[in-house]
């Protein structure tokens, strides 16, 4: 079942002072209110950051956070960081915002290691999955000791990612297969 496994798996997540890690409630201590809007919801709808997940946009010091819970109380399990348009103001996220970024979300005890780019949302396999590292110019990937991954989308989106936003995927996609196989008719 994808909700129990889901659950058995955000028990173990970390809340420690890692910004992927807070619930809802440390969000807005830490962000103020969502600034969730018609248009932020349709977003969510159209383009979830992780289906099924419950979403909220933060507003901060200049900043847009996306933000995937999947339970009301549970810790945002997948988030993205991309600046606000500002009037002469560039939108790539400079080395010293990324290192920021990655400083605020690493608890105590934990380290990032700069892996090889891996698009896990990529159908590819083989060789044309090998390809992809060649045309993700900009974009690049670290993972945390506890397994939770950090992408930079050609310096424009940074996504954080636990591993139970993957695995919760997963079960997803399995659960959907599963039902479309138990649709086909017996012929």
């Amino acid at each position: 079942m994808v909700v129990s496994f889901a659950a058995v798996t955000l028990c173990s997540a970390n809340r420690s002072d890692a910004r992927i890690g807070e619930t809802t409630l440390q969000c807005v201590a830490r962000y103020g209110p969502p600034k969730d809007t018609p248009s932020s919801k349709m977003m969510d709808k159209n383009s979830p950051l992780l289906e099924g997940a419950i979403h909220h946009i933060y507003e901060y010091q200049g900043w847009k956070i996306r933000a995937a819970f999947l339970q009301l109380d549970g810790p945002a399990v997948r988030v993205e960081y991309s600046k606000m348009p500002v009037a002469g103001g560039s939108p790539l996220v400079r080395d010293y915002e990324l290192q920021a970024i990655m400083t605020a979300n690493t608890p105590a005890g934990m380290t990032w290691t700069q892996i090889a780019y891996d698009n896990p949302d990529s159908p590819n396999k083989g060789i044309a999955k090998a390809a992809e590292v060649f045309v993700s110019v900009g974009q690049k990937m670290w993972r945390r000791t506890d397994g939770a991954v950090l992408r930079s989308r050609g310096d424009i989106v940074i996504r954080l990612e636990l591993l139970a936003a993957r695995e919760y995927e997963q079960e997803l996609k399995l659960t959907k297969e599963q039902k479309a196989r138990a649709s086909v008719p017996q012929f």
